[in-house]
C-alpha cells in the first residue's frame, strides 16, 4: 500500500503565515473598552465556517439561522444576502454561454475532422484537414495577442491540434500508416508539438489536451504489450502529466491529471474490449495489477492534490461558472478522481474483500492528503501510512503464502490493517476535520455501502436487513454529530439522506429497466430488494431521528446551491414559503418517497399506514409543542394530497380518512380561525376519491397480524366508509361550530363545511342504509340552519353601515377635477379616480358624490333569483331535448326581466354590479344561454353538431342583450367595445367546450358553410358570420373615433385577443377581415403584440378558408412557409433599420409559421428542416448580440438545441455522410460567428 500523499508539502513559512492569519482572524474587530468577558457562546467554533484549502468555497445546501440575509426579530439584517443563482446566472450568464460555445466548437470541429475522414478519399481528406488545421493556427496567431480575444484564439489552436490528432488516426484508417506502433510514435510527436505550442503561447488549455492524448496512447499500448503495457503506460503518462504541471506550476494541469488518470483507470476496469477507430482498447483484468496500479496512481494524485491545493484550476472556475460555489483544487480534483476510482471498485463488487481493500487505500491516501492540507504536519501523517503501505504491499505480493498461513485472503488483511491505520490518523487529528468533510464523507460511505453490500429477497436468505442496519448506525452517528456540533450541514444530511438514496436508487433502477425494455432486452435488473418489515423499521428510525435533530437545530434551511439565499423575487418567495427548510423537507420528502416506493410493493398496508401515522404524529406534536419551523398549513396540505394519491393507487380509504380527520381536528383545535376554511375543505378530498368509485390500481399486501385481528373482531363489517365519513364530519363540526360564532370571516369555513356535509350526504345516500341517511341529513339540516342564521345577520349589518358611511362622506366632500387637482387633498377621492380609470365601464367624473359611490352597487337579489330559475329550467330542458323555440322563448323572457331590473336600478340612481365590464344580469343571461346551447349538444343522445339553429338563436339573443347594455349610458365608445367582447367570447367559449367534449359542436377551422341544410346549417353560419363582420366593422370604427377625440387606442393584447376570437369563431371571411384591420391598427398605434397576433390570425383565417376553398387548400403549406421565412428576413432587417420594437414579434411569428409550414409540408427524413432551424438560430442569436437582448440570445441557443435534437431523433437514420458533413459545417459556422461576436461584445453583453 504505497501511501505517499503528504511529506514535505507544507513549508515552514506557509505554516507560520497560516497561524498568523488564524490569530488575526480570531482577534476582536471592535473596541473592548470595558474589557468585558466574552460569552462562551460567542467563542463557540462554527465548524462549517472554517476556511481551508481542501474544499474551498463550495456551495453549502444548509444554512443556519445566522446565515447571510437572515432577518432578526427587530427587522435588522446582520449580514446582507449573497447573490442567488437566478441573479448570478443573469449577471454571469454571458461568460458561461461563451465558454460553453467555445467548448462546443472544439467538440464540433473535432467531429468534423472525423467526418471528413469518413466522407472523402485519402488525398482530398488529408488536404482538407491540413487546411482546417492551418486556418485554426492562423486565427490563433491573430487573436491570441489581442486583448479580449485571446480565449477565442486559444480555442482555434486547440481545434487545430485536435484536427492533427484526427488526421493521424485517419492515416491509420486509410492504410497510409501500416501498424499501431507507427501510429503511437506519430501521436507522441504530435504531443510534443502540442506541448511546444503550449509553451509558446504560455497557456495551459493548449497543453491540457496532451493529457488525454497521452492516456489514450497508454490505452492503445495494449495491442502491442498487453494489459501490463497498458498499466505501465498509464502510470508513465500520469507521471509525465504531473511533471509538466510541476514544471509550469499549473494547478489546471495538476487537477486535470488527478481527475483524468483515475477516470482512465476506472474506464479500463469496468469496460470490456472495444475499439475507437483503428485503436483497440483492452481492459485490465488482472486483480493484483489493477490494485497496484490504482494504489500507485492514487498515491501520486494525493501528493499532487496536497501540493497544489490552493492553486487556481479550471474545475473550480467551472463550478463557479455554473453557480455552484468555488471549490478548491483539492476537493474538486479528488472528487472527480474518486468517480474513476469507484468505477474500479464497482467492477469488483462481488469480491467484497478486494473492493473494500480499494476503498481502504483510497480513504487512507486522500484522508492523509486532506489532513496535510488542513495543516497537520506531513511527517505525522505519512509515517504510519507509508509504513503500513510497505508492509501491506508485501502481503499482497505474497498472496498465496499469506492465505495458506492465516486462512484469509491478503486483500482482507489489507482492508483490516489499512482501515485501522486510516481511522487512527484521522481520529488523532479529528479537530482539523470540518463539518463539510463529515457530511460529504457520510454521503460517500453510504454510497459505498449501497454499492458493495448486496440486498436480495428474503427467499434467498437476505432481506436487506444488514444494509439497512449499517445505514441506521450511520444516520445515528451523523445525527449525534449534528446535535453535538450544532451543524446545519450534518443535520441536513441526517434528515435528507435516508429518503433520497432510496428514491434515487429506485428511479435509476426503473430508468435502466425502461431503457432495456425499449431495446427489447428481456433481462430485468434489480438494484435494491427490501422486505417491507426491515424497510419500515429503517424509515421509522429515520423519522424519529429527523424529529430529534430538527427539534435541536431545525431552523436551518436548504438553499439549493445557495440559489435561494439572495434577494431576487423568486429567491425571496421560495425562502419565505419555508418549503425548503429542514422541517418542511422532513415532511414532503418522506411522503414523496413513500408514495413512490409503494408503487413497487415496498410496504404492506399496515406498514404504510403506520409509517404515515408516525411521520404525521411527529410533525403535529412538534408543531403544537413549538419546535417546528413553519405553519400548520404545510402539514395539512402535504398529508392530504399524499393520502389522496395513496388512496387513488392503493385504496386504504378508511384508515387514511381517519388519519386525515384526526390530524386536521387536532391542528384546528389549537390553531387560529384562518385555517378552518382550508382545513375542513381538505377533509372533503379523500371522500371525493371514494365517491369516484375508482378501484385501486395496485393493492398492497395485507399484514397477517392485521388480517387476523380484523377477522377476530369483525371490524371490517361494522366500520363501513359511510360510517367513517359521518364520524369524520361530526368530529370536524364539533371543533368548528363552537368557534364559528366568534369568527369575523365566516364565509370560507362555512362554505367548506357545507361542501363537506353535501359530500357526506352523497356517500350516505349511496350506501342505501336508512340510518346513515337520517343521521347525515340531520347533521346537514342543523348545521346549515345555524350557519345561515349567523352569517346573514353580520352581512346585513356590514352592508347598511358601509352605505351610510359612503353617503356621509359624499355630502362633506369638496369638488375635484378629473386631472387630479383638488381644493384640498382627499386620498379617498384620489383612489376612486384611479379606480374609475381602471374600470372599462366607468366614465370620467369630477363629482365627489359619484366618485365616492363608485364601488357602491345594488344587487337585485329577487331579479337574479328569477333569472337563475329560468336559466336552470332552460338548461334542464336542453339536457332532455334541445328545442330552439324553448331557448328563444326563455331568452326573450330573460331579456324582459333584464330591462325591468335595469329600469328599477336606474330609478334608485345606483349601478348594477358588473362582471368584466357588463351588468351582472346581462352577463348571467348570456352565460346561461350559452350553457343551455352546450348542454343541448352534449347530453341528449339525438343531438347533432350539424343542427345549429340553436346557435343562431343564442347569437341573436346575445346581440339583443349586448344592445340593451348600451342603453342609458353616455360612454358609448367604451360600452360598445365591451359589448363586442361579450358577444364574441361567450359564443367562442361555448363552441370550444362543445367541440372538445365528444365533438358536439364543430371545431374551429373545420367548417364548410355550404355543406348542409339551409335552416340548420347554412343559415346559422351565414348569420353568425354577418354578425362577426359587424363586430369587426364596429371595432375598427371605435379605434378611429378614439383617435379623433384624442383618446388612447386599445392595447396590442386587446386587439389581438379579439382578433383571435373572431378568427376562431369565423369560417374565414370575418376572421381575415379582423386580422387585416387589426394589423393596420397595430402598425398605426405601434402595438407590436397586436401585430404579432394579427399575422397569425391571417394564417389561421386561410386555414379556415382552405376547408371549403380548393385554391387555398392546394397552396396553403407553401404560403405558410413563405410567410414564415419572410418574417425571419424582416426580423433580421430590424437591426440595420433600427426597428427593435418589432424584432420579437417578427421572430415569434416567423418561428411559429416556419415550424407549422414544415408540419404542413409533411415528414422529411433529410436535413433541410434542422438546417432551417440552425439558420433561424443564427439570425436570432446574432440579433440578440447586436441589439443586446438576452432573451433573443437564449432563444437562438434553444433553436440550435432543437435543431440538433430533431436531426438526431427524426432524421438520423436517413442522412448520408455528405449531408452530415454539410449540417456539421453549417452548425460550426454558426458557433464560430456567435463566439466571435459574443467575445468581441462581451463587456456590453455583461451589462445587458
Amino acid at each position: 500500500m504505497q501511501y505517499m500523499p503528504c511529506w514535505g508539502l507544507m513549508a515552514g513559512d506557509e505554516e507560520d503565515d497560516r497561524i498568523i492569519r488564524e490569530r488575526e482572524f480570531r482577534r476582536s474587530s471592535g473596541l473592548d473598552i470595558l474589557d468585558m468577558d466574552i460569552s462562551e457562546g460567542a467563542e463557540k467554533k462554527n465548524h462549517d465556517r472554517e476556511e481551508g484549502g481542501d474544499f474551498g468555497e463550495i456551495i453549502d445546501s444548509f444554512s443556519g439561522a445566522d446565515a447571510p440575509g437572515s432577518i432578526n426579530e427587530d427587522g435588522s439584517v446582520d449580514s446582507p444576502s449573497g447573490r442567488d443563482a437566478i441573479s448570478n446566472l443573469s449577471i454571469q450568464g454571458e461568460k458561461r454561454i461563451n465558454w460553453i460555445i467555445l467548448v462546443s466548437m472544439v467538440v464540433l470541429y473535432s467531429a468534423i475532422s472525423i467526418q471528413i475522414g469518413r466522407t472523402f478519399n485519402p488525398l482530398p481528406g488529408a488536404f482538407s484537414l491540413l487546411i482546417l488545421a492551418f486556418i485554426g493556427f492562423g486565427l490563433g496567431e491573430i487573436w491570441i495577442p489581442k486583448k479580449g480575444m485571446a480565449l477565442l484564439g486559444v480555442t482555434w489552436i486547440i481545434i487545430s491540434m485536435k484536427v492533427l490528432y484526427g488526421l493521424a488516426i485517419e492515416l491509420r484508417s486509410w492504410g497510409i500508416i501500416d501498424d499501431d506502433l507507427a501510429l503511437g510514435i506519430l501521436l507522441l510527436l504530435l504531443v510534443g508539438l502540442n506541448i511546444w505550442i503550449a509553451y509558446r503561447h504560455d497557456h495551459d488549455a493548449i497543453a491540457a489536451q496532451s493529457t488525454l492524448v497521452l492516456l489514450a496512447i497508454g490505452s492503445a499500448a495494449g495491442t502491442e504489450f498487453g494489459e501490463l503495457g497498458v498499466a505501465v503506460m498509464i502510470l508513465i503518462a500520469t507521471i509525465l502529466l504531473h511533471l509538466i504541471a510541476i514544471n509550469r506550476s499549473s494547478g489546471n494541469l495538476a487537477s486535470l491529471g488527478i481527475a483524468s488518470s483515475n477516470l482512465w483507470i476506472g474506464m479500463h476496469a469496468i469496460t470490456a474490449k472495444f475499439e475507437i477507430g483503428p485503436l483497440e482498447v483492452i481492459p485490465i483484468e488482472g486483480d493484483l495489477l489493477l490494485f497496484l496500479l490504482l494504489m500507485s496512481v492514487t498515491s501520486l494524485n494525493a501528493l499532487m492534490a496536497a501540493k497544489f491545493a490552493r492553486e487556481e484550476n479550471w474545475f473550480s472556475k467551472g463550478f463557479e461558472t455554473l453557480g455552484l460555489g468555488r471549490p478548491g483544487l483539492w476537493g474538486v480534483s479528488i472528487s472527480l478522481g474518486m468517480i474513476g476510482a469507484m468505477l474500479a471498485v464497482a467492477s469488483n463488487r462481488e469480491e467484497l474483500g478486494y473492493a473494500l481493500g480499494m476503498v481502504t487505500f483510497l480513504g487512507g491516501a486522500f484522508g492523509g492528503s486532506y489532513l496535510v492540507v488542513r495543516g497537520v504536519d506531513s511527517r505525522r501523517v505519512w509515517t504510519p501510512l507509508l509504513t503500513s503501505g510497505i508492509v501491506l504491499t508485501v502481503v499482497l505480493l505474497s498472496d498465496e503464502a499469506v492465505e495458506n498461513l492465516v486462512g484469509i485472503s491478503s486483500y482482507e488483511i489489507f482492508t483490516v490493517i489499512g482501515a485501522i491505520t486510516t481511522i487512527f490518523i484521522i481520529l488523532r487529528d479529528q479537530s482539523s476535520v470540518t463539518d463539510r468533510v463529515l457530511w460529504v464523507g457520510s454521503v460517500a460511505i453510504l454510497s459505498i455501502l449501497i454499492l458493495l453490500v448486496p440486498t436480495d429477497s428474503s427467499s434467498e436468505g437476505r432481506d436487506g436487513m444488514v444494509l439497512l442496519s449499517m445505514l441506521s448506525v450511520l444516520h445515528l452517528g451523523t445525527g449525534f454529530l449534528a446535535v453535538s456540533r450544532r451543524s446545519p450541514s450534518l443535520s441536513g444530511v441526517t434528515v435528507l439522506l435516508p429518503w433520497t438514496w432510496i428514491l434515487i436508487g429506485k428511479i435509476c433502477e426503473e430508468v435502466v429497466r425502461t431503457v432495456m425494455l425499449a431495446n427489447d432486452v428481456s433481462e430485468t435488473i434489480t438494484i435494491f430488494v427490501f422486505d417491507p418489515t426491515p424497510l419500515f423499521f429503517y424509515l421509522s428510525i429515520s423519522s424519529v431521528l429527523m424529529f430529534v435533530v430538527n427539534s435541536k437545530i431545525g431552523e436551518n434551511g436548504v438553499n439549493l446551491a445557495s440559489g435561494f439565499l439572495g434577494t431576487s423575487e423568486l429567491s425571496a418567495s421560495i425562502k419565505d414559503s419555508g418549503i425548503l427548510n429542514l422541517w418542511s423537507i422532513g415532511l414532503w420528502l418522506p411522503m414523496f418517497t413513500i408514495i413512490f416506493m409503494a408503487q413497487f410493493d415496498a410496504f404492506t398496508d399496515f406498514s404504510l399506514v403506520s409509517l404515515l401515522a408516525i411521520i404525521v404524529a411527529l410533525h403535529v406534536f412538534s408543531h403544537l409543542a413549538g419546535f417546528r419551523v413553519g405553519g400548520a398549513i404545510g402539514i395539512l396540505l402535504v398529508l392530504t394530497f399524499s393520502t389522496i394519491i395513496i388512496q387513488w393507487n392503493h385504496g386504504l380509504e378508511n384508515p387514511l380518512m381517519i388519519l386525515v380527520c384526526l390530524t386536521i381536528a387536532l391542528i384546528l383545535y389549537f390553531e387560529t380561525d384562518s385555517l378552518f376554511g382550508i382545513g375542513i375543505g381538505l377533509m372533503s378530498l379523500p371522500m371525493l376519491v371514494h365517491i369516484s368509485g375508482r378501484e385501486p390500481s395496485r393493492t398492497l399486501e395485507s399484514s397477517a397480524l392485521v388480517s387476523d385481528f380484523i377477522q377476530w373482531s369483525d371490524v371490517d363489517s361494522s366500520l363501513d366508509t359511510e360510517v367513517i365519513a359521518i364520524l369524520c364530519t361530526s368530529i370536524l363540526l364539533a371543533v368548528y361550530l363552537p368557534r364559528a360564532e366568534k369568527m369575523v370571516d365566516i364565509l370560507k369555513p362555512a362554505t367548506s363545511a357545507l361542501i363537506l356535509l353535501v359530500i357526506t350526504n352523497v356517500i350516505s345516500f349511496g350506501s342505501g342504509q336508512i340510518t346513515h341517511q337520517i343521521i347525515s341529513g340531520s347533521i346537514f339540516v342543523g348545521a346549515s340552519i345555524w350557519l345561515i342564521s349567523r352569517g346573514e345577520i353580520r352581512t346585513e349589518l356590514r352592508s347598511v353601515a358601509k352605505k351610510e358611511t359612503l353617503v356621509s362622506l359624499a355630502g362633506s366632500s369638496e369638488s375635484i377635477s378629473y386631472d387630479g387637482s383638488f381644493s384640498s387633498y382627499r386620498p379617498r377621492l384620489a383612489e376612486m379616480v384611479e379606480l374609475r380609470k381602471r374600470k372599462r365601464e366607468k366614465r370620467e367624473s369630477n363629482d365627489p358624490a359619484e366618485l365616492l359611490t363608485s364601488r357602491l352597487t345594488h344587487t337585485p337579489v329577487v331579479g337574479l333569483a328569477v333569472l337563475f330559475i329560468v336559466i336552470t329550467v332552460t338548461v334542464l330542458f336542453s339536457a332532455i331535448s334541445p328545442q330552439p323555440f324553448v331557448l328563444f322563448t326563455s331568452g326573450a323572457f330573460c331579456c324582459i326581466i333584464v330591462l325591468l331590473i335595469r329600469n328599477r336600478t336606474r330609478g334608485l340612481e345606483l349601478e348594477l354590479p358588473h362582471i368584466l365590464g357588463i351588468e351582472m344580469p346581462i352577463a348571467t343571461v348570456i352565460f346561461g344561454m350559452c350553457l343551455a346551447l352546450v348542454t343541448g349538444h352534449i347530453i341528449p343522445a339525438g343531438s347533432s353538431p350539424n343542427e345549429l339553429l340553436d346557435l343562431a338563436v343564442v347569437s341573436v339573443l346575445s346581440l339583443v342583450l349586448c344592445t340593451i347594455s348600451l342603453l342609458h349610458h353616455s360612454n358609448l365608445l367604451d360600452r360598445i367595445d365591451i359589448a363586442i367582447d361579450w358577444f364574441v367570447f361567450p359564443l367562442l367559449i361555448a363552441r370550444i367546450i362543445g367541440a372538445v367534449i365528444l365533438g358536439s359542436l364543430p371545431f374551429p377551422f373545420m367548417v364548410n358553410p355550404m355543406d348542409g341544410s339551409t335552416l340548420n346549417w347554412v343559415g346559422p353560419w351565414m348569420l353568425v358570420e354577418s354578425l362577426l363582420i359587424l363586430c369587426v366593422i364596429l371595432g375598427f370604427w371605435i379605434e378611429q373615433k378614439r383617435e379623433q377625440v384624442g383618446r388612447e387606442g386599445s392595447s396590442g393584447i386587446s386587439l389581438g385577443r379579439r382578433t383571435i376570437s373572431i378568427v376562431l369563431m369565423s369560417f374565414g371571411p370575418a376572421g381575415l377581415l379582423a386580422a387585416i384591420t387589426s394589423s393596420y391598427s397595430s402598425v398605426r398605434l405601434k402595438r407590436s403584440s397586436g401585430l404579432g397576433i394579427a399575422i397569425l390570425g391571417i394564417v389561421m383565417s386561410f386555414i379556415s378558408l382552405a376547408e371549403w376553398s380548393i385554391l387555398v387548400s392546394e397552396s396553403l403549406d407553401r404560403f405558410v412557409m413563405a410567410i414564415g421565412i419572410i418574417l425571419i428576413v424582416f426580423c433580421a432587417l430590424t437591426v440595420p433599420l433600427e426597428l427593435e420594437r418589432w424584432t420579437t414579434t417578427l421572430a415569434v411569428d416567423g418561428h411559429i409559421l416556419v415550424v407549422f409550414g414544415a408540419l404542413l409540408i409533411g415528414p422529411n427524413d433529410g436535413l433541410w428542416f434542422p438546417i432551417t432551424l440552425v439558420l433561424m438560430s443564427t439570425v436570432i442569436w446574432v440579433i440578440g448580440i447586436l441589439q443586446l437582448r438576452k432573451v433573443l440570445r437564449i432563444w437562438g441557443l434553444a433553436d440550435m438545441i432543437a435543431a440538433l435534437l430533431f436531426a438526431i431523433v427524426f432524421a438520423s437514420s436517413e442522412i448520408g455522410q455528405q449531408e452530415v458533413l454539410l449540417g456539421m459545417t453549417i452548425l460550426a459556422l454558426e458557433l464560430g460567428i456567435v463566439a466571435w461576436l459574443g467575445i468581441a461584445n462581451q463587456e456590453e453583453l455583461s451589462r445587458d
